[in-house]
């Protein structure tokens, strides 16, 4: 029977990881199951397919999927505009041709292949045994990677040129983040089953790539731009402080104190041990807290959040518990008690 030809374990979902590990001898089945697991894709195999066969492990830890592909004959895979992701793929062993648009990689142990969001892709490879690392990286959460390590909202579109070499000195630190992600394949009771740690080795693999892997933002991110002074940075702050009901960025910040972007993080760094955005969230903070001590049984948290550039409620009240030890509705219910003037 077919589906005697299919083995599909999944580990279900946590917080912090969804696993799946799969193996068919049915092409459709293959494309169905990794479909779900990267994209949506056609598949072409140069074999009888009798022949056919696929194995597929893949966990996801904090949004981002990592995951080992293999075929067991030639085949070439091709999907349509990645939209939402950003893919890196190279293989432990073997060799696997990868185009986007233009770009084609030849990767191999020593090189990976870094596919952007926009045009279609193209894998094609496994004429020989090999076993491919693939992780998909989803646009938001490079972008908020890249955004704290810029200082500022990037303004363009982050591209990279393609390739990265495995074999420098970056390209190996880099490998080894990735080995760390790869280990929660092989053992789901490995450290990564704990969110914290989790969120931190994938912190490190996405900053990595950014610092590492060539594209348009390597210069300013490697740059050796000098930190403001104290006046600068207090500039900033009273504007903040004045302007906190406004949708600020790091640029119109910067820009009131006269200094650029990048100077202004570092110099915010040096003298606050923080960013612009992480110290313009704490007056808005304080602003909602003021709001909600003063509160009355109509005040609604949600609105008061908005009003203050919090549309995310779940992450509001993370931040709110965080910095002042209690939930946004324990601080409106002592507003509220009775007698409380």
């Amino acid at each position: 029977m077919r589906n005697k030809a299919v083995s599909v374990a999944d580990g279900g979902s946590t917080d912090t990881q969804r696993r799946i590990a799969a193996r068919s001898s049915f092409p459709d089945e293959a494309m169905e199951i990794g479909g779900r697991v990267w994209y949506p894709h056609h598949l072409a195999f140069g074999g009888p397919a009798a022949d056919f066969q696929w194995r597929v492990k893949a966990v996801n830890l904090e949004g981002l999927t990592v995951g080992m592909l293999e075929y067991g004959m030639p085949v070439k895979i091709t999907t349509g505009e990645l939209e939402n992701a950003y893919q890196v793929n190279f293989p432990l062993f073997g060799r696997v041709r990868f185009s986007q648009g233009n770009r084609v990689v030849l990767g191999s142990t020593a090189t990976a292949a870094i596919h952007g969001p926009v045009q279609a892709t193209s894998i094609q490879g496994w004429a020989e045994p090999t076993q491919m690392i693939g992780l998909k990286i989803p646009t938001a959460l490079m972008y908020e990677e890249l955004e704290a390590l810029l200082g500022r909202s990037p303004g363009q579109p982050l591209d990279f040129e393609g390739s990265f070499d495995l074999t420098s000195h970056r390209g190996k630190e880099w490998r080894s983040a990735v080995e760390l992600l790869i280990s929660s394949l092989r053992r789901p009771d490995s450290l990564l089953s704990t969110p914290l740690v989790a969120r931190a080795a994938v912190q490190y693999a996405v900053r990595g790539l950014l610092l590492s892997a060539p594209n348009n933002f390597s210069e300013e991110l490697a740059g050796t731009v000098e930190a403001v002074g104290s006046a600068a940075v207090r500039r900033a702050v009273d504007f903040m402080e004045s302007n906190a009901h406004l949708p600020l960025t790091v640029e119109s910040v910067a820009a009131d104190a006269c200094v650029s972007p990048r100077a202004l993080q570092l110099g915010f760094r040096r003298h606050l041990d923080s960013t612009p955005m992480e110290h313009l969230r704490s007056i808005r903070l304080r602003r909602v807290r003021s709001e909600l001590m003063s509160g009355t049984a109509a005040t609604r948290i949600s609105d008061v959040a908005a009003r203050w550039g919090f549309p995310h409620a779940g992450r509001f009240a993370i931040h709110y518990a965080k910095t002042f030890g209690e939930h946004p509705s324990q601080t409106l219910k002592k507003s509220t008690e009775p007698g409380r003037l």
